[in-house]
């Protein structure tokens, strides 16, 4: 399908579901309707099934395909065993990426983690709003130690797709960091997340991900330079 306009991709995904009909019109609907073929397969299916033509069959099969995207991305880091390792940047950011792939507010996780990077638990401490979210930094240090984590890793996304840290990220930061070394938990990284990047507080670097499988990394200042390019090349919405 690379290369393929989203209109005749979703179009040949409409037709499984919708069979012996012209989908040519409900399909553009869609993308009309939620501007891209991510923003369709990503959309409520109550919202989806609001379009006309659609119905719920056809919502929650539409809907079902970017849950399905979600799972393989997260499978795509686990070792042959099953179990999930996060050995380096690219595959935290990677994991992160994937566990929050449709939160349309911010959202807080805690990844747990043994003396191996391998993930014991993970969960949603708190979701916020478009703009904020705000948690008790006890509550992630007794979630850490509930599941006796040897490391942790925080995320949380920024729905506006702007990766700059604000103040409260970086106070919020150097608090959770200073309490869990008091009680040897070690907080390996805190994430910021947009739809397909994550910047690295560890590492001071963005992780791209133009693909699940293909990642650029760059500083904050060079993703926000290809941001802005792409925005007024009018790539991105």
């Amino acid at each position: 399908m690379n290369g393929m306009p989203d209109h005749v991709v979703l179009e040949m995904l409409l037709t499984y579901v919708i069979p012996r009909r012209d989908v040519n019109e409900l399909a553009h609907r869609l993308l009309n309707t939620f501007g891209s073929l991510t923003g369709v397969l990503e959309a409520d299916p109550l919202r989806l099934a609001d379009v006309s033509g659609v119905g719920e069959k056809t919502a929650l099969f539409l809907h079902s395909l970017y849950d399905l995207h979600r799972r393989l991305m997260i499978e795509s880091a686990a070792t042959l065993n099953g179990a999930v390792r996060l050995e380096n940047p690219e595959s935290a950011c990677r994991y992160a990426l994937a566990l929050g792939t449709g939160d349309r507010y911010e959202t807080l996780r805690i990844i747990c983690l043994d003396a191996n990077m391998t993930v014991l638990h993970t969960e949603t401490l708190q979701v916020g709003s478009l703009s904020r979210v705000s948690f008790e930094p006890r509550r992630v240090i007794e979630t850490a130690m509930m599941h006796k984590a040897r490391y942790l890793i925080l995320t949380h996304n920024h729905p506006s797709g702007i990766l700059i840290p604000s103040d409260d990220d970086i106070t919020t930061a150097r608090m959770i960091a200073e309490v869990g070394s008091k009680l040897e938990i070690d907080v390996r990284d805190q994430l910021i997340l947009t739809k397909n990047a994550a910047y690295s507080y560890q590492y001071d670097r963005v992780f791209l991900y133009s693909t699940p499988a293909v990642c650029h990394v760059m500083t904050l200042e060079e993703y926000n330079d290809t941001i802005y390019a792409a925005h007024s090349k009018g790539k991105l919405s």
